[in-house]
Parts: C-alpha cells; sequence; structure tokens
C-alpha cells in the first residue's frame, strides 16, 4: 500500500470511528483519535486532555465493536491506547485480532485504586490535590453510570497543572499482564514513578510535637495558598474573558481565513481557550460560567473535528487527481472521498459557528464532485473506445495470421484501418489517449504491412489467371495449326506464370506451370519452324514450276516434298532436244541441256532449305530423280 492510500484509509477510518464514539455517547468529549495502517496491523490511539477522565475497558469495548463492524481490509492485528495530551506514552491500551476478538481482556494497566482497598505504595501515586477536587473530577465523567464497579475499571485521575512548589504528580504501572507479549504496546514505556520517601528522624518528644506544630502550620498556610492560587479564586477572572477572545478569534478565522488549515487554525484557538477554562476549581464563583462556555467550546471543537476530517478527506481526493490525466479507478476513489467529505460536513448542526464554513467548503466540494464525475464520465468512456479498437485489432491480428489471398488481406487491411480509425476518437486529456498514442504506430505499421500484402496477393492472382488463360487459348491454336499464334500465345503465358510473386497464395501454383508453359512453347516453337520451312518450300516450288507450259506440280509434307513434271512441260522439252540433234543446232541442244540442271538444282536446294527429302517423277508418274539433304 502507498503512503498516500494509507493516509487516506486512514483519514476515513478516523471519520467512521468518531462516528461510532458519537453514537455511543462521547459526542460533547473531547477525546481525538488518530490511526495508522502498518502491514496487516492497525494502531487507534485516543488522545484526551488530563481533565476528561475515561473508563478504559468501556471506551476500548466501545471502539473494538465499532472497528469489527467496518472490518479494515487486510486487517489482522489491532492496538487501541488511551493517552494524556502532552504525555509521551499511553496509560491504557488493549489488543485483539479480527478473527479472536477479546472485548473482556483482562486489565493491562491499573492506575488508581481506593486508598483503602489498595496502599500508596502499591499504587505508585503522590497526589498534590485535595478530596474535594477528585470528587469534583469524578461528576465530569460521562460514563461513570455504574456505582458499584466505578472503581473497579481503569481510569486516569483528573490532575490539574499547579503552579505551585507541590510535588509532581506520576504513576508506575502496577500490574503487568502475563499476556503482555500480544500487546502492542510496552507498558514499562510509561514515565517512571516519582516516589517519596522519608527518613525516619531520631529526636526527643520536644522536637518532635515542635516540628509537629510547625508542619500542620506549614500544611494549613500550603493549603490555604494552593486553594486561593488557582485561577478565577481571586480577583477578576482573565480566563473567561481571554477564552471568549480566543473563541471568536476562532470564529473569524472560519470566516474570513482563505488558507486551506483555517479550521485547525480555529481548533487551535479553540484548544487555547478549552486550556484557560480548564484548571479554574469548582470553588471558584466563575466554575459556573466556565462550565458553560467549557460545553460550547467542546461542542464547536467536536465540529471542528468534522470540519478538519472533511478538509483532510478532500486533501486526500485532490491529491489523486492533482496530475490529470488519471485512472478511472483514481477518479472513482476521489468522488468516494469527496461524498465523505461531504456528508462528514453534513454532521454539524446548523447552530454551529462552524456551519457557514461547512456550507461554504460543502458547495466548493460539491462543485469538484459535479468536474469529477463528468471527467469520470470521460475517462470510463475513453477506456470503453480503447477496449473497442484493442478488440478490433486482436480480430486483425487473427485473421492475419491466417490470410492468402488479396481477398482476406483485404479484411485484415480493413480491420486495421477501423482500429486506427476507433483510437482517433479517443479525446485528449485521458489517460486511454496516452494509451493510444503508443498504439497509433504500431497499427500504422500492421495496416501498411497488410495493404503491401494485398497488392502482392492480387497481383499474385491476377498473373496466375493471365497465364492460364492464354495457355488455353494456345491450345486452342495448336488445334488448328495455328502455331504462330499459338507460339505467342505461350511466350506471354509463360511470362505471366513466371510474375507471380514468390511466398504467395498462387506462387506454388505457378512453379509447375512455368515448366510446363516452357516445355510447350518449345515445342510450338519447332512446329512453328517446321511450318516456316513447309510454306518456303512451296513458295520456292511455285517459282520454280511455272512456266509455259508449266514446269511440274508438287504436294509438300512434313516427310516427304514429291514434285511431278507435267506432261506438256516434257512434251516439249524432249521435241526441243530432238529437233536440235536433227538440225545439228548444239547450242539448244547445250541450252536444253543447262536448262535441265537448273532445274535439278533448284528443286535440291529447296529440299535442303526445308530440310525434307524430295522426290522427282516424270509426267507418266515414274520417278526419275530423288534427293536427301544433308
Amino acid at each position: 500500500m502507498t503512503v498516500a492510500a494509507r493516509q487516506s484509509k486512514a483519514q476515513i477510518l478516523e471519520v467512521k470511528l468518531q462516528q461510532h464514539l458519537q453514537a455511543a455517547g462521547f459526542k460533547k468529549l473531547p477525546l481525538y483519535l488518530s490511526c495508522d495502517f502498518r502491514d496487516e496491523s492497525l494502531t487507534v490511539v485516543g488522545e484526551h486532555p488530563r481533565s476528561l477522565v475515561l473508563k478504559a475497558k468501556p471506551t476500548f469495548a466501545v471502539l473494538e465493536a465499532a472497528i469489527l463492524e467496518i472490518e479494515p481490509e487486510s486487517i489482522q492485528q489491532i492496538g487501541l491506547c488511551l493517552k494524556i495530551t502532552g504525555q509521551k506514552q499511553p496509560y491504557a491500551f488493549h489488543s485483539f485480532t479480527m478473527h479472536n476478538p477479546v472485548l473482556s481482556r483482562p486489565k493491562t494497566v491499573q492506575l488508581f485504586k481506593k486508598a483503602e482497598n489498595i496502599p500508596a505504595a502499591e499504587t505508585g501515586m503522590v497526589l498534590a490535590e485535595n478530596a474535594a477536587q477528585t470528587a469534583d473530577v469524578e461528576k465530569e465523567i460521562p460514563l461513570e453510570t455504574d456505582e458499584k464497579d466505578a472503581w473497579d475499571e481503569e481510569y486516569f485521575p483528573n490532575f490539574s497543572e499547579s503552579s505551585s512548589n507541590s510535588d509532581p504528580i506520576a504513576f508506575k504501572v502496577a500490574a503487568i499482564p502475563a499476556d503482555i507479549g500480544d500487546n502492542p504496546f510496552n507498558p514499562l514505556d510509561m514515565e517512571p514513578a516519582v516516589t517519596v520517601t522519608q527518613k525516619p528522624k531520631h529526636s526527643p518528644l520536644a522536637m518532635l510535637a515542635a516540628a509537629g506544630i510547625v508542619s500542620m502550620a506549614a500544611l494549613v498556610l500550603a493549603g490555604g495558598y494552593y486553594l486561593l492560587s488557582r485561577p478565577c479564586v481571586i480577583g477578576e477572572c482573565t480566563a473567561l474573558a481571554n477564552a471568549k477572545q480566543l473563541s471568536e478569534n476562532s470564529a473569524k478565522t472560519l470566516k474570513t481565513s482563505k488558507v486551506a488549515n483555517s479550521p485547525q487554525e480555529a481548533q487551535e484557538q479553540l484548544k487555547q481557550a478549552i486550556a484557560l477554562l480548564e484548571p479554574i476549581p469548582s470553588w471558584s464563583i466563575h466554575r459556573g460560567e466556565a462550565q458553560t462556555a467549557l460545553e460550547n467550546y467542546r461542542e464547536q471543537s467536536q465540529n471542528l473535528n468534522s470540519a478538519i476530517d472533511a478538509a483532510r478527506l478532500a486533501r486526500s481526493a485532490a491529491q489523486k487527481t492533482q496530475n490529470p490525466p488519471y485512472s478511472a479507478e483514481n477518479g472513482q476513489e476521489a468522488q468516494t472521498l469527496w461524498q465523505s467529505a461531504i456528508a462528514e460536513l453534513g454532521e454539524i448542526p446548523t447552530d454551529s459557528p462552524v456551519y457557514p464554513f461547512a456550507q461554504r467548503k460543502s458547495k466548493e466540494y460539491r462543485k469538484n464532485v459535479a468536474t469529477g464525475n463528468r471527467l469520470l464520465s470521460t475517462e470510463k468512456q475513453a477506456e470503453k473506445t480503447l477496449l473497442a479498437a484493442k478488440s478490433t485489432a486482436q480480430i486483425a491480428e487473427a485473421r492475419e495470421a491466417v490470410a492468402q489471398t488479396a481477398e482476406t488481406w483485404a479484411q485484415v487491411q480493413s480491420g486495421w484501418e477501423e482500429s486506427l480509425d476507433i483510437l482517433s476518437g479517443i479525446p485528449t486529456g485521458t489517460t486511454s489517449y496516452q494509451q493510444a498514442k503508443l498504439l497509433v504506430p504500431k497499427y500504422e505499421t500492421k495496416l501498411s504491412e497488410a495493404r503491401e500484402r494485398k497488392n502482392v496477393e492480387g497481383i499474385s492472382e491476377d498473373a496466375y489467371t493471365q497465364a492460364v488463360t492464354l495457355a488455353a487459348q494456345a491450345k486452342i491454336l495448336e488445334g488448328k495449326n495455328g502455331w504462330f499464334k499459338a507460339s505467342e500465345y505461350w511466350r506471354r503465358a509463360l511470362s505471366y506464370a513466371e510474375q507471380v510473386p514468390a511466398a504467395t497464395s498462387y506462387s506454388q501454383k505457378a512453379q509447375p506451370l512455368i515448366a510446363s508453359y516452357k516445355t510447350s512453347l518449345q515445342q510450338a516453337e519447332v512446329r512453328l519452324e517446321e511450318e516456316r520451312n513447309l510454306q518456303k518450300a512451296r513458295t520456292d516450288l511455285d517459282r520454280t514450276c511455272k512456266g509455259n507450259p508449266k514446269i511440274c506440280d508438287y504436294t509438300v509434307s512434313k516427310g516427304l516434298i514429291a514434285v511431278q513434271m507435267t506432261p506438256g512441260y516434257v512434251q516439249k522439252l524432249q521435241q526441243t532436244f530432238i529437233q536440235a540433234n536433227n538440225n545439228n543446232a548444239v547450242k539448244t541442244r547445250q541450252a536444253v541441256e543447262k536448262h535441265v540442271q537448273t532445274l535439278q538444282k533448284a528443286l535440291e536446294a529447296i529440299a535442303e532449305n526445308a530440310k525434307i527429302p524430295m522426290q522427282v517423277y516424270d509426267g507418266e508418274g515414274k520417278r526419275i530423280a530423288s534427293h536427301e539433304p544433308k
């Protein structure tokens, strides 16, 4: 638990315990409580002025019952103690655990009993006041309702401070309980007792008598001096006037002071006023007026306690929200503290001088509650928005883990875009906004990656689709012997298949297609080359066979070129050769022979270029020549 949280928790518990004490009859008593938390233990210290006499056991019983009802969180061991204002050590203490309450725990400190029951040597008491004063103090005890056991309970007597030179008042522990190891307080730490020991004197009888007379006279004079030296016994009672002035100053402080600790200042002034009136003895003629003023001042002091408690709660609330932005949890805790402070001020009655101050502060605290409610609502809404953005991002991450196609990556991209859009709606000045600022760069990186993957997958899908489509068209063209176009389509199909990016959903599908398309392209190109050769052979044969009369006819296939001389050409050629022989026309006969040789070479060249065997037939269909390409 942090120091601030522990202080806040202690302040709230102090207020609640004070309310329990008021309900149990302690309302007008100047008993001030302070709490301290240490790990799993709680210490409650009740402090009161010396003039107030309390029974320890009933007081502890009320406090123990209140603590058991409140049930402070994470507390096991509880220690209670009572102490006089100004004293360092408590005069009574009590301890218990939350699971084992001990409302009837053995007495821990025995301070004072009737003189006839316990000798002075055993009590360790040295009294400097008379029986009348002690009896008067007993009347002031508000809890002394049981006459039977009034002297059987623990209490602290009313020892007023004396301005005389009387012996100091002190006490010591008369009995230490056997189970003191279980108690958080060490009674041996209390102030040591002061005892008076008298040395016996050996003197003659006359000296003893004289000494007795002198002693009695001294006692009478000292007692008379003591009675008359008490405040407000002789002369004007300035204490009343001074106390009244302090009370008025206290009210003025509350009314005019603008500082946060004005209730503490006002209470200090009241404490001074109370301290002035408490020493006024019962034999003073101003006793009644002093007691009325004391009752009024104590009631005002109690009301100031409520104002101080409220201010303490308000400071704790302000501390929780002093460094905005703050979490909804801190805001809720602050709202609870503000409400507790307002409730504490509401305990102050309307006729109290503290009431105007309480009203002014209540109005201020309610404004803080209203402002806190608005900020808390904004913070809670911001937290919901942040949670929605994170939830959307988680869905995007889940989709990202299984995304493969461009379509699924588009869904991932949409998820990150939605998350960023939600984050942009978180208002500034909230703790969620600070967290959102840290998430935005991460989400933007994720969005960029998803967008890139979507684009890559889109390219992969398009390239694969184009490759498959072009390959199908190439096959159709092959069926029509359109090898030129088929080759072109196979080339384009192969190019698209090779464009499918690696590590994509279509890359594994595209890899086998690449090898297949290369083979199909090679085959188509071979067929295209063959087709080109056949076409060239046809073109060359057309040019070679033309004439008047036509020289030859032909058929061209992948395995054979068949050339048949036309009958007309053969007949003309024979006639020209016969006439040349008859006429002994050597040149004509040589021209005919040269023509035949040229035709033969031309046909052989056509066969070589086409890489196809050639056979030549005469006009009657008889093979007259053949040629195998080299």
